[in-house]
């Protein structure tokens, strides 16, 4: 099942002596709105003195891209909890939408550090622009900090314009229904040096 992305909203429950409590939101990744509510609350305990119990949630809300046809560069900034205690990482992923790149994330770190779902968090996400569009927007006389650019070597690399694949086993295919036939007399090349 694959992650969504949730808008949380929530508050602790209005009383006499409290009757506007502070409103709180958060986006969340989970695969269905049941834990993105178990989530909201899990987070929230962590850093206001508030639970499910006294409190309550005013709107979840998947949050849905725009454009899923073109290929974007994602920095996802994250703090997970290790065997030897708790670390900050910054990550960049390439792909069509961003509940994919952090699913990514998330195999990445299962894979490379052993990290389970639940002692990963999602400090914040970001596209990162790349190449040309990273240096239109940015004016040097301006005395603005330059905009933040892919960083990672593995996303670098297939940034470039003139980047070429090679096509290693070609199977040639017959031009017209005539010409096929079952067996051949010669065993094709797949193969091009």
């Amino acid at each position: 099942m694959p992650l969504h992305q949730y808008h949380v909203v929530g508050r602790k429950a209005p009383t006499e002596s409290d009757p506007s409590p502070q409103v709180f939101r958060m986006r969340l990744f989970c695969k269905d709105e049941v834990r993105a509510k178990s989530r909201f609350w899990y987070f929230l305990h962590q850093y206001n003195k508030m639970k499910r119990a006294t409190g309550e949630i005013l709107a979840v809300n998947e949050i849905r891209e725009k454009n899923t046809r073109t290929v974007k560069n994602y920095g996802i900034t994250i703090r997970y909890n290790s065997r030897s205690g708790t670390h900050n990482m910054y990550k960049e992923f390439r792909d069509t939408n961003l509940c994919a790149a952090v699913n990514s994330m998330y195999q990445e770190l299962a894979g490379r550090h052993r990290a389970r779902f639940a002692s990963i968090q999602v400090v914040g996400t970001c596209v990162v622009p790349a190449g040309i569009r990273a240096t239109k927007r940015y004016d040097e006389n301006s005395g603005e900090a330059p905009p933040a650019a892919v960083k990672r070597a593995h996303i670098k690399e297939v940034i470039n314009s003139k980047i070429k694949f090679p096509l290693a086993h070609r199977v040639p295919r017959p031009g017209s229904k005539s010409l096929r036939t079952t067996f051949k007399v010669n065993r094709p090349t797949t193969f091009f040096s």
